[in-house]
């Protein structure tokens, strides 16, 4: 330092004084040039050598050895920080990694704020403050954070808040991914209420609403769809949220949301397949109620009126357990023909091939095992199947699209002789399988009775044929 340079006054300075009664840092005065190339300090306080591991008179005498303390990687920062401040004669502020002379590695912060003397100095009083188990801490809790947002980002949920008074909305990357804007769209809450369906918004409303007229405020959850999805599906989300009052009202509200689109999908499959299960249980009622009533009307004895009863419901069970069996999926209609036919011999009845490429849904078997058993025991009674000469084929024909059509027809067997009365087979022929979109087509030929079933397919899952 030039010997032009002033005297520092008496007696330590008032800032560096209260400093060291409360042991905040070590503060110090320093001495600086107009061009800043020129400092030295004029006072160190009393916790110099317990920081630096340095005597205050050393340092004082040779400023160098306290700045060489400053870690290399660190003292481009230091400098720029005393640029900008001298520049323009405001706070100095800068946070570095220093070496004290035992070896041991500190964070200091180091603040300092100008005075300007009449004769062109510049006098800065400032301390330096050990931030060590302050940045440990800051380190500590933001790894903890990065290990939340893992495992919150691992779960799909994301985060967002609402500042009521200010109208900020935050939203975390996964929240604005769920939603479908840019991580760096500006969100209102106006913008969030337009990302809602249309259809959901007043459920939305009405729950934060009910929360928010609570005297304490609490919890909220609502589940809505989210408008504009570029695949043109609908996503679902969970919101869950939290209204947090003070005594002015609503300040702040926070949550998180979920992607519930799977859930919501499997509820409405299910959904599904229950009312489809009570629809097939209300039409398997209707169908056994109609067995019933036909076979009393046309049994001779209660012995007759039971084997006829149970061999029809037995053909409606068999071709349920196939439905059954298959999971849900279509059956194919050849395993249907050959549970159905199994009892009547199987070896009278002549069978296309190609009804092994033919799939049909549940309600369609279990109607066609039915009406099969039906047309089989008419055979063995009164058709082709009575003589010991008679067969029946079974031949797939050609048919609408999304339909398959067989062609039942009994030859060898007796004379056949159309009767006005309408039992239960005439019935069963009519209504079997109108209900799943089918018709039946009897001829009574003098040489055999016929009839052309056709009945809707169903395609198994993955199947890419014509």
């Amino acid at each position: 330092m030039d010997g032009g340079s002033p005297k520092p006054a008496g007696g330590p300075p008032t800032f560096p004084a209260m400093a060291d009664a409360l042991e905040l840092g070590l503060a110090f005065q320093l001495l600086a040039s107009t061009d800043g190339e020129r400092r030295r300090f004029t006072y160190l306080g009393e916790l110099c050598r317990p920081m630096t591991g340095l005597a205050p008179k050393d340092v004082l005498a040779d400023p160098a050895r306290l700045y060489d303390q400053v870690t290399p990687e660190h003292r481009p920062r230091l400098e720029r920080a005393w640029g900008a401040a001298m520049a323009t004669l405001s706070r100095f502020e800068v946070e570095v990694r220093m070496r004290r002379a035992d070896g041991q590695e500190r964070w200091r912060r180091v603040t300092a704020m100008p005075r300007p003397l009449e004769e062109g100095w510049i006098v800065w009083d400032g301390i330096v403050m050990d931030t060590t188990d302050a940045r440990a801490v800051a380190e500590a809790v933001e790894e903890q954070r990065r290990r939340l947002a893992a495992a919150v980002e691992a779960t799909g949920l994301g985060f967002w808040e609402w500042d009521v008074r200010s109208g900020r909305v935050a939203w975390s990357e996964r929240n604005a991914e769920l939603f479908g804007v840019p991580g760096e769209t500006r969100l209102t809450i106006e913008r969030y209420t337009d990302l809602v369906r249309p259809d959901d918004r007043s459920a939305v409303r009405r729950a934060y609403r009910r929360t928010r007229d609570q005297p304490e405020g609490g919890d909220f959850l609502v589940e809505h769809r989210i408008a504009l999805q570029p695949d043109g599906k609908d996503r679902w989300v969970q919101a869950r949220g939290r209204v947090v009052k003070d005594a002015e009202g609503v300040k702040l509200v926070v949550g998180t949301t979920l992607d519930v689109t799977e859930r919501k999908a499997v509820e409405e499959r299910r959904s599904l397949l229950l009312g489809e299960l009570a629809h097939r249980a209300k039409n398997g009622i209707q169908v056994m109620m109609g067995i019933v009533a036909h076979t009393a009307r046309g049994a001779s004895s209660v012995r007759d009126f039971e084997d006829v009863l149970m061999a029809r419901l037995q053909a409606m069970a068999d071709s349920q357990d196939l439905v059954t069996a298959s999971g849900g999926l279509p059956v194919p209609l050849a395993d249907v023909v050959a549970t159905t036919l199994t009892p009547f011999d199987a070896g009278r009845f002549q069978v296309d091939g190609t009804l092994a490429e033919v799939t049909v849904g549940g309600d369609v078997a279990v109607a066609l095992g039915l009406l099969l058993h039906e047309l089989s025991t008419n055979a063995v009674k009164y058709g082709a199947l009575s003589a010991a000469a008679g067969r029946v084929e079974i031949v797939r024909v050609e048919s609408p699209h999304g339909h398959a059509a067989l062609h039942w027809t009994e030859q060898g067997g007796p004379e056949v002789r159309p009767t006005a009365r309408k039992g239960f087979g005439s019935r069963l022929l009519e209504v079997c399988l109108r209900p799943q979109g089918g018709q039946v087509e009897a001829a009574f030929d003098r040489q055999g009775f016929r009839a052309r079933i056709t009945f809707p397919v169903e395609r198994p899952p993955g199947f890419r044929g014509g």
